[in-house]
């Protein structure tokens, strides 16, 4: 696995330097960077979907944990 982290790391620095070499490369950098910038928040939607279900979670524990103090009727 080591011997391959160089030459990747080679073609990777290479390939970004390509890119920023000729001008249609730097456009789409550019424009790369202002459509990431435009975006309010990317993983906006991604958190309030997560505190919705933990909400739900911690709903359903807290119901379950009343339940299970409740005192039992025996039969």
């Amino acid at each position: 696995m080591k011997n391959w982290l160089l030459p990747i790391a080679v073609l990777g620095v290479s390939g970004v330097g390509l890119m920023c070499a000729s001008e249609r490369g730097r456009r789409q950098i550019q424009s790369f960077f202002d459509r990431i910038t435009r975006t309010s928040d990317p993983l906006g939607e991604f958190n309030k979907a997560v505190e919705s279900q933990l909400d739900t979670i911690q709903r359903t524990l807290d119901r379950l944990s009343e339940a299970l103090d409740a005192p039992q009727v025996n039969s």
